[in-house]
């Protein structure tokens, strides 16, 4: 067994100062003040440090200069190795092509890619599209899309090998419904994005089994008062989490909190968003096949349309922070608690508690990552 002692532990159900966490077998046996170490446990002391459970990046395209819409499983493999120093321990790899048949090669590639030695546990694949809306695609390539049909989502189901966990369509496409309740029967999490949806159209398809809102405010029908569309919907339905990309581009930091309050911290998962750029430095990249630019922040094509996030998941705890939208303890359950709970893993991920996951962080005083493991075992000291 690991003991890891005299920590600030944010369960985040709880508060304890001063902890311990006893790690055995890749799962927590014990959390508690006070704890005496086992015989023969390895002792690491934490003194100084808040430990917190492992981030869950539900929506994210690659980092590091890696791509997860890759035909390489080994650049999985690469990019959840290089994760780990930004706190994240598990993630859902989001997938877009130029094409439909480049989105089945990178399903096949993220099913075969399989556990990464000293990386983050790869949970499985997000299809973002090809069943969205032209008027609302955002940066994904006009060639990725398709109408909604039956037979192609089939053959992504076969592609994934049961690892597909989420789907983001626009409900108000021709056929939509029916791709949706086939989605639903398959284990997918359905999410409403890339939508030009009415509030009634959204309302409507979360009634029939949609449940989560992708990037709240982005390649959405905007919010209004008179028609509040698929945000005003989904704030406004129970059991609907909505994602944030709280890096102070995506969304302004006033717009973040009311989503925050409106919803509640519970019904809200930050993301990164994250594509190949991210956390490297300013310059020119291509994304789904296209031009990008990264300046102060910002990945861009060449007409202004943001094209993913240059934010790590530690970053966007530092900022949701920083600017008053949460505190740390709320900051954390919405990147691990909530983000496990939307891909039907709250009851293994999520929490520091006696047999979930031991996939922990270590962050300092700066909410910097010091350190990183997985399923108990160290993978990131900085």
């Amino acid at each position: 067994p690991t003991v890891l002692t005299g920590a600030r532990i944010l369960t985040p159900d709880d508060e304890i100062e001063g902890g311990s966490v006893i790690v055995e077998d890749g799962r927590i046996a014990e959390v508690a003040a006070g704890l005496s170490a086992p015989a023969g446990a390895e002792v690491v002391d934490l003194r100084g440090l808040t430990l917190v459970p492992g981030f869950i990046d539900i929506h994210v395209h690659g980092g590091g200069g890696f791509a997860l819409a890759t035909r390489d499983a080994e650049e999985a493999r690469s990019y959840a190795r290089w994760v780990v120093a930004h706190g994240v321990t598990s993630f859902v790899a989001s997938i877009v092509g130029e094409t439909p048949e480049d989105g089945e090669a990178a399903l096949r590639a993220i099913a075969e890619a399989g556990p990464a030695e000293g990386g983050a546990e790869l949970l499985g694949a997000h299809l973002e599209g090809p069943f969205v809306s032209p008027e609302r695609r955002g940066a994904l390539p006009e060639g990725w899309l398709r109408p909604p049909g039956a037979a192609l989502l089939r053959r992504f189901l076969e592609a994934a090998g049961g690892r597909l966990r989420l789907l983001t369509l626009a409900p108000e496409l021709p056929g939509a419904a029916a791709v949706l309740e086939q989605a639903v029967r398959a284990g997918c999490v359905v999410a409403v994005g890339h939508s030009d949806a009415t509030y009634e159209e959204a309302r409507d398809a979360f009634a029939r089994g949609a449940r989560h809102l992708p990037h709240a405010f982005n390649a959405m029908r905007p919010f209004h008062h008179r028609e509040p569309g698929p945000l005003g919907a989904a704030l406004d339905t129970e059991g609907v989490t909505v994602e944030l990309i709280a890096d102070g581009v995506h969304v302004h930091r006033a717009a973040a909190r009311m989503v925050v309050r409106a919803k509640g911290v519970d019904g809200v998962a930050l993301v990164t968003d994250g594509v190949p750029p991210a956390g490297l430095s300013e310059g020119t990249f291509r994304i789904g096949g296209q031009g990008a630019r990264l300046a102060e922040g910002k990945i861009a094509l060449p007409d202004g349309t943001i094209a993913g996030s240059a934010a790590t998941m530690d970053r966007v705890i530092r900022y949701v922070v920083e600017e008053g939208i949460a505190t740390p303890a709320q900051a954390v359950r919405m990147a691990s608690t909530v983000p496990a709970g939307v891909v039907g893993l709250g009851g293994r991920k999520g929490r520091i508690a006696r047999g979930y996951d031991a996939d922990l962080v270590a962050l300092d005083s700066g909410l910097n990552v010091a350190m990183t493991w997985v399923a108990g075992r160290l993978v990131h000291a900085a």
